[in-house]
């Protein structure tokens, strides 16, 4: 693929020296993105072990606060198509901490949420805000890694997401049990805010590609698919299908284990942190994996793994078949996103915010209308045929991901 020329990141006159950072002023950099990336991911995984703790404080069906979790995810996605522009007009550094401070103070707020309904909001307002920082800080990694190097780094990004995620599952439950989920908001919101003044206060500078020229509000997003064309057509509809069946049904899984098992909180967010180590572990080693199985070996491998995970979750006994599938489910996804993700900062160099972010977009879009799908299943036709119906969705895409794929690396798809 030929390169695109580089050019400095926009910024204002004084921020923007006359070459690149020194390595330790990029570590420090880079330091601060993982720092940013860990705390929205601890916040946005914690809502999954506490919504039977909500639901019981503001007394409602379990299935119902799931809402939470769909008044997140959504907004997410949406406010990917403003925030990958702005990252590629000015200072990535910049818009991803202007992001991770909104996302501080919603998070602080929906500490003190009276109701469901004002909860919902909040989640809807602190989702908005933190669609400005993980997908920008994988761009970010992919203006400075080398295509054959990027799954790798990008896995590094993945491991710490999924540490905030192990982390943030097993405290969710712990402090629910001992003091209140309300607790966790508050505590998220001050540590997110410390991380965002210190991005916002940092000197910026990055080399990246040249954008290509467009105009207008979506001039970017005519510009990804005048330069892939059927690329990114195929590879910004097989995310969708992996969030409406990969991520659906996860948010649930908490509540089936405190009303099929008794299980107690923090029980609860023990065992869901198991898929959170898988992904942390499998993270550090998914550039070796690819090197050995290739692209279309790791689709298949994480898409069959995500298949089994589902069908494990609802057999018993509990502590026997459910932290497999929660280790075999974390894996599996890694391995299978991970593939796609690295596409995604290739598609286009020049727009790879936007282009990264169109992928975020298209991911939680899908997770959104599958915790929705999945929450009516749930209340119509109970857990086990939520899950059973999630891990036939999953294979389903496994089969179709192989041939949209090729179209991704631009070869012909297999008839």
């Amino acid at each position: 693929m030929q390169k695109a020329p580089m050019i400095a990141e926009q910024s204002t006159p004084e921020e923007l020296p006359p070459e690149a950072p020194q390595p330790g002023l990029l570590a420090a950099q880079l330091m601060m993105i993982m720092a940013a990336v860990f705390m929205v991911s601890a916040e946005a995984r914690v809502i999954s072990p506490l919504l039977p703790a909500v639901a019981d404080e503001f007394v409602t069906p379990v299935a119902r606060t799931g809402v939470l979790i769909t008044a997140y995810t959504i907004p997410y996605g949406v406010f990917q198509i403003v925030f990958g522009p702005l990252a590629d007009r000015f200072s990535r550094q910049r818009v991803m901490g202007a992001a991770l401070g909104l996302f501080a103070l919603g998070t602080f707020v929906s500490g003190f949420a009276p109701n469901l309904l004002t909860l919902t909001i909040l989640r809807l307002c602190t989702g908005a805000a933190a669609a400005g920082v993980i997908p920008i800080a994988l761009a970010y990694v992919g203006d400075a890694v080398p295509y054959e190097e990027r799954q790798a780094a990008l896995g590094r990004v993945v491991s710490i997401a999924s540490l905030g995620g192990v982390l943030s599952a097993a405290l969710g439950g712990i402090i629910a049990t001992i003091a209140s989920w309300r607790a966790l908001f508050l505590g998220y919101g001050v540590l997110a805010l410390i991380v965002a003044v210190v991005l916002l206060r940092s000197p910026v500078k990055r080399a990246r590609a040249a954008a290509p020229r467009q105009q207008g509000v979506l001039g970017p997003y005519r510009a990804i698919f005048g330069h892939a064309g059927a690329a990114a057509l195929a590879l910004y509809t097989l995310v969708f299908i992996e969030g409406l069946t990969a991520t659906g049904t996860v948010g649930f899984l908490g509540a089936l284990l405190f009303e099929r098992d008794g299980l107690s909180y923090a029980t609860i967010g023990l065992l869901l942190m198991l898929s959170g180590i898988a992904s942390m572990l499998t993270a550090r080693i998914v550039g070796r994996i690819v090197i050995r199985i290739g692209e279309r070996g790791m689709l298949l491998l994480g898409g069959s793994l995500l298949t089994i995970s589902y069908v494990l979750v609802g057999l018993r006994p509990t502590f026997v078949f459910f932290p497999l599938a929660m280790l075999l489910s974390g894996a599996g996804f890694v391995i299978a996103h991970s593939t796609l993700q690295t596409r995604a900062t290739e598609l286009v160099p020049g727009l790879r915010g936007t282009a990264v972010s169109l992928f975020a977009f298209s991911l939680f879009l899908g997770g959104g209308l599958g915790t929705y799908l999945a929450g009516l299943a749930i209340e119509q036709r109970g857990f086990s045929v939520a899950l059973y119906g999630t891990a036939l969705a999953i294979a389903l895409f496994t089969l179709v991901s192989l041939p949209l794929l090729r179209i991704v690396q631009g070869q012909p798809a297999e008839r």
